[in-house]
């Protein structure tokens, strides 16, 4: 009876050992990760900046010489080109005067050719000694007299005769008309334009930027330009000019061109321009969220046949949530992108997703004030 007592007591041992064994084996999970398959692709980091849309040539047209209006030929919007009459000022009592200076002209060149026949009849007679220097000096003062007296009458009639040209006011360039201040029988004066003419073939965007962004720019350089209510694709522009000096808010002005022949860019709509500070194409790319930065080190976790490899990398260029790998990694190499904070090296895991290819192509666009 002893004897089956032991017996019994040697089985429930090892039973109870069995068991135990089998407890602790299920008790070692593998760590659950998730992967992503590594890309390449082009990656981008700009700053974007508002602003509006101008015409690069805008000119206020005033007539040079005040007056009623007697007609105007173009209205807002219409299509103007270089010297096409935009209107007229009655120029009546200029014309009035003319009549009178030319009556006094006329006189004028009478009397000064009588003087100069005078003048190069007695020349011969004075040259002869026939009559005396004092007869000649009054006889050649007369003519000078006379001959100065023509001149500036032909000055005053030059100056009229711009005057009336002057009536007629044209356009000094080929544009849009953006505003009409005359109307007929209106008094136009230098005191407000009377046209106002855009040349909207060029179209200026300009925007504030910070010195981070002045650094890496220079005239000539091509810009990305978003004005949704004209193209939905971004335009091409180009830096026109830079601001030697910053404003009071720190910022520095820089004006950006867009060509416009085809005209649906509009004075006034809003513009978005993007400097690209800098730019990788065709480079390996990964998730943000994948490199872990720690104890002055940069590296991501790699898995290799079910294991955790913990890998160094060198960081580039950061747009959203992608940033550029410049070495380190291969394109095709899983990295754990999720789970990977308490992963130490070589570590066994389970990949809890199927693996998915970093995006190929990505840029980060930061807002200017």
């Amino acid at each position: 009876m002893k004897k089956r007592i032991l017996i019994a007591l040697a089985l429930c041992m090892a039973l109870g050992t069995a068991c135990g064994k089998k407890e602790v084996e299920e008790e070692k999970t593998l760590r659950s990760v998730e992967v992503t398959t590594v890309g390449k692709g082009d990656i981008a980091s700009e700053f974007s900046y508002t602003g509006k849309a101008a015409p690069a040539k805008e000119v206020s047209v005033v007539p040079t010489v005040p007056g009623k209006v007697l007609s105007f030929n173009y209205d807002v919007g219409d299509k103007v080109g270089q010297g096409a009459v935009l209107f007229t000022v009655d120029s009546t009592d200029l014309q009035n005067n003319m009549r009178s200076l030319q009556a006094s002209y006329n006189a004028a060149k009478l009397g000064r050719d009588n003087a100069k026949s005078t003048y190069d009849s007695n020349k011969l007679l004075y040259d002869e000694e026939i009559i005396s220097k004092n007869e000649f000096d009054q006889i050649k003062y007369a003519y000078e007299s006379a001959d100065a007296q023509l001149a500036s009458i032909q000055v005053q009639m030059d100056n009229l005769k711009k005057n009336i040209s002057d009536c007629t006011v044209t356009s000094p360039m080929t544009g849009v008309i953006a505003t009409r201040g005359v109307e007929k029988g209106s008094f136009a004066s230098q005191a407000a334009p009377a046209y106002t003419v855009m040349d909207l073939s060029t179209i200026k965007v300009e925007v504030s930027v910070s010195e981070q962004v002045l650094n890496t720019i220079q005239v000539g350089d091509k810009v990305s330009v978003l004005m949704t209510a004209a193209s939905e694709t971004p335009l091409t522009g180009t830096v026109a000019t830079i601001a030697p000096a910053a404003e009071q808010t720190g910022m520095y002005t820089v004006k950006v061109e867009l060509d416009n022949k085809d005209g649906k860019i509009k004075s006034g709509m809003m513009a978005e321009v993007s400097f690209t500070m800098a730019a990788s194409d065709d480079t390996i790319l990964l998730p943000r969220n994948a490199v872990i930065e720690k104890d002055n080190e940069t590296y991501v976790y790699l898995i290799n046949n079910g294991k955790a490899k913990k890998t160094a990398v060198e960081l580039g260029i950061e747009a959203e949530d992608t940033i550029e790998i410049k070495s380190g990694l291969k394109k095709g190499d899983n990295v754990v992108t999720k789970g990977q904070t308490y992963l130490s090296d070589g570590e066994e895991v389970t990949i809890a997703n199927t693996a998915a290819k970093t995006k190929e192509k990505t840029k980060t666009t930061e807002k200017g004030e």
